[in-house]
């Protein structure tokens, strides 16, 4: 099933023209991986599945973004925006606990979006830790500040959080690069397991990661998508001269 969509997109910061005519298929229940140098357009790209290029000033944004079927831009038929970032989660480059105990992060966007109920509370916070790999670390200490843990293990609670609104999209921008080799594993390894539940996209520089975790990527390049294919095609046998250029270190 096709999850995710853009249809000639095109995306501008004022003037910039950030994002180049962007058409994209995603499958549900694949991991994504976008690449390429740094201002190339990928985490712009990613940011629009949650709407969080709307938080800047003068964006201008031409085309159709389909989550599931629904044009999330639309009006009329569209999404609103806080049904929008339940059905799609984020988690950022750096953890960014809130100044909270672990159980109340894990448990904001539940009560920001109006639950109430005790019990679907404790068993959304209890499964979220457990899908994030985290619950054994944590389980006795749930009450306990969020910035009492490691920063691998805050980056676990931040997917926890994402995780708790049962999303079905997880957005992941650079989630381990500030994160040491033994945290970066965990966290590689947490992706592989919840794309059975989910339909996975990550930002990252990191050629070798995504050649581990991902079933497909796309590279970019000065805002435009230049190719797209399984991770094996585009490491071992792409098509375009840029990508190859790009994944053997030749630039970027």
């Amino acid at each position: 099933m096709r999850m995710i969509e853009t249809k000639n997109v095109q995306l501008y910061y004022g003037d910039f023209h950030a994002l180049k005519d962007i058409s994209m298929q995603i499958e549900s229940n694949t991991v994504t991986a976008l690449i390429g140098p740094s201002g190339c357009g990928k985490s712009t790209y990613l940011r629009l599945f949650n709407r969080m290029n709307d938080l800047i000033d003068n964006v201008r944004i031409e085309g159709d973004v389909l989550v599931e079927g629904r044009d999330i831009y639309g009006k009329g038929l569209g999404m609103r925006i806080d049904e929008l970032r339940k059905k799609v989660g984020m988690v950022f480059q750096k953890p960014n606990p809130f100044p909270k105990s672990i159980f109340e992060n894990v448990a904001y966007g539940l009560r920001v979006n109006g639950i109430k109920n005790k019990d679907y509370i404790e068993e959304r916070v209890e499964t979220s830790l457990k899908q994030s790999a985290l619950w054994n670390e944590v389980k006795d200490k749930l009450n306990k500040s969020a910035f009492e843990l490691s920063g691998g293990q805050q980056q676990r609670l931040c997917i926890a959080r994402a995780l708790a609104n049962e999303p079905s999209v997880l957005l992941m921008d650079e989630p381990a690069s500030a994160l040491d080799p033994i945290s970066t594993a965990k966290i590689e390894e947490l992706i592989y397991e919840l794309k059975e539940k989910y339909t996975i996209i990550i930002v990252t520089h990191n050629m070798q990661q995504a050649g581990r975790v991902s079933d497909k990527t796309a590279f970019f390049y000065l805002g435009e998508l230049i190719e797209y294919d399984t991770t094996p095609h585009i490491f071992t046998n792409p098509t375009d001269s840029r990508t190859q250029a790009y994944v053997t270190g030749r630039f970027g």
